[in-house]
Parts: structure tokens; sequence; C-alpha cells
């Protein structure tokens, strides 16, 4: 275990430009990753199939890619992103709000020391005998935010930890992504806050892999190859040859084609129909 003071040479540079940044860290693990790209993904305790499914995607898919994962080691979308993020050979930062000796909850034991033996690392600003007090998950998220370069919302409630975490990082100009939910659901109540406060609405890993500018259609060459080959009617050949893994805009597929947008549009209703294809959010389509 390290233990360091805000005056080391080794403490983290990102928490320094917090407003009240902790003045003593305990860290074990490979401190190595404090440096790197980090999406802090945050989210509900009491987690649906709609947040386990995208909470892992966008975990597994976005440290695959070399961005860890960081998040604060709770149950529901914090467990979902800590063990897919290891087990797509990606690295996680787990900040906790107790010590070392101390995990919470009790049953995430097992996940914490995984964290460390697959390269990751645990935080605390506690001593490692420190029990958990609710009291200190407000830091916690505080210094989430403080080591994030991005921070991802998936499921949550208007006034919980993990809405304040991405309403923290508005404060601090960071970018802020969030996966939206219907209009009514309480778990889509802080998320879509949060949209409509300026953080950006994201429906792929893509979406943020941009933000941090990876190549992500150079990398996912290998991805290209394994494509499921599809019986296509000669008419949407052309434009279905365009569709990769990721999503791909109506502008773009304009430009590639060089058709017009009315007979884009016509050829992709028409393959949606027919179940080629999806439309998604922002004029921007996938193949099925």
């Amino acid at each position: 275990m390290l233990e360091l003071n805000i005056s080391d040479e080794l403490y983290p540079k990102k928490l320094l430009l917090l407003r009240k940044p902790p003045q003593k860290l305990f860290i074990e693990g490979n401190i190595e990753l404090l440096n790197n790209p980090t999406l802090a993904i945050v989210g509900s305790r009491k987690i649906t199939e709609y947040g386990k499914k995208y909470a892992a995607l966008f975990s597994s898919k976005i440290s695959s890619y070399g961005v860890s994962i960081i998040s604060g080691l709770a149950l529901g979308i914090d467990t979902v992103a800590h063990e897919n993020s290891k087990n797509s050979s990606g690295k996680t930062i787990a900040v906790i709000g107790s010590g070392f000796n101390k995990i919470f909850p009790e049953e995430n034991s097992v996940l914490a020391k995984q964290i460390i033996d697959f390269g990751g690392c645990i935080i605390s600003e506690y001593p490692p005998d420190s029990k958990v007090d609710m009291k200190n998950f407000p830091r916690r998220n505080h210094i989430i935010c403080g080591l994030s370069d991005g921070i991802l919302v998936i499921e949550a409630a208007k006034k919980s930890g993990s809405t304040l975490t991405g309403n923290l990082g508005l404060s601090y100009n960071k970018n802020v992504f969030c996966i939206p939910r219907n209009i009514g659901e309480i778990k889509g109540t802080g998320t879509n806050d949060l949209i409509k406060k300026g953080a950006k609405l994201v429906t792929s890993p893509q979406d943020i892999l941009q933000e941090f500018n990876i190549n992500y259609e150079f990398t996912f060459k290998q991805e290209l190859t394994s494509l499921p080959t599809i019986n296509i009617k000669p008419e949407y050949q052309e434009i279905f040859n365009l569709f990769s893994t990721t999503p791909i805009s109506l502008e773009e597929l304009c430009k590639k084609s060089k058709l017009s947008i009315s007979e884009i549009n016509q050829k992709l209703t028409l393959m949606e129909i027919e179940g080629y294809i999806k439309s998604l959010p922002g004029n921007k389509f996938e193949r099925l």
C-alpha cells in the first residue's frame, strides 16, 4: 500500500484541480493508471437489465481501448463496470469510502482483490482500518470526479449520488455523458436532467471514444472481418456495404454513397422495415 500526501510528487495531478483536494491518499495497486485516460461510470445500485446491459457494453468496449474505468465499488452499475473492465483485458480503478481492510459492501471484497490482481488499483482517503460512514460517500464521489477525464451516468434518480457526481463534473467543465431513459421513469430522471443541463446524450461506446480522440474505425478492423454474412437484396447492397460495427450518420451515408438525402432516406426506411438496419437518435443508423 502506498500512502501519499498532497505535496508528494506521485500525488495525482488531476486531483489538484479540485476545489478541496484530499490531503492524503491511500493507494493499492497500479498507480500508473492514474495518469492514463480515465472514464468514470456511475449509476444506480438497484440495477435493471437495461442498466446492466449498457454498463457492461460501455465499460468492456471503452476499457479495451486503453481508457481506465473508474467507479465506486458499490453494488449495481459500479460492480458491472468494474467486472467488465477487467474481464475485457482493460483496467479499472475503484475509489472507496472506507479503509482497505473494511471494504464496503462486504460482498465486493473478492472483486476488490480481483481489481488489484488484474492490474487495477484501489484508492481511499481513509486509513486502512476506517469503517464505512455514509458521510464519506460524497467525498468519494468528489475524488471519482477529480480523477476522471469524463463521466458516464447510467440509470440515476434525480437526487442520487450518481446524479450529484454528474452535476459536479459539469461544474468542472468535464465531459459528462448520459444514456437516456424514457420520460417518467424514476431511474431516468437524473440522467435526463443532466442532459438538459448540458451532458452529452450517448447511444454507443463510439460516441465516447470519439471524445477521447480514439480512432475506433481503425482499431475495429479485426471486428469488421468477423461480421456475419447477410443476404441483402441487390437494391440495398451498395448502402449496406457502408455499414460496419459502429453506427453511421445520415450525412456520412450521403457522402460515401453520393446519393441524395431523399434517395438515401427512402432506402433506409425500407431497409429498416425489412430488418436489415435500425435507426438511432441523432440521424444515425446501425446494422442488425
